[in-house]
């Protein structure tokens, strides 16, 4: 599988496009039903932090989206340019918490963890912030 990427500008439309994208491809890569909808997940969320904290939710930013396999995953890379990403500085959400007790919003980077089996972020001024998110293609 050679890799494959489109480009979408950031408007929250394109989601659904960028979801129908990464699950054919992660079909291709012979991903079972679960973890195809476990990483679109995962790039929804992504491409969500994009739209509305890169760009703020301004629909003419550019996201672009590259699936490939390395090994032995199923690999997405998410890429923007709009403001800089530091997952470190997003605090853990309390999910033991009482629901009336806790923030709203939150939770989207307790999701993309647990619905993949690794994530990468990393910034660059001209590569842009790229989140690499990474399925197994196999149960262990």
């Amino acid at each position: 599988m050679t890799p494959s990427e489109v480009c979408f500008t950031s408007d929250r439309a394109n989601l659904s496009q960028i979801a129908e994208f990464v699950a054919e491809q992660a079909r291709l890569a012979g991903l079972d039903e679960q973890r195809v909808f476990e990483i679109q997940m995962a790039t929804d969320e992504a491409c969500t932090n994009s739209i509305e904290h890169a760009y703020d939710g301004e629909p003419a930013g550019e996201i672009r989206v590259c699936c490939y396999i390395e090994d032995t995953d199923f690999v997405v890379r998410v890429t923007d340019f709009g403001r800089e990403f530091n997952p470190d500085l997003v605090p853990q959400p309390d999910v033991t918490a009482p629901l009336e007790e806790r923030s709203i919003g939150g939770l989207g980077l307790f999701f993309m963890r647990k619905l993949v089996d690794d994530i990468q972020f990393s910034f660059d001024p001209i590569q842009g912030n790229q989140v690499i998110l990474r399925k197994r293609r196999a149960c262990p």
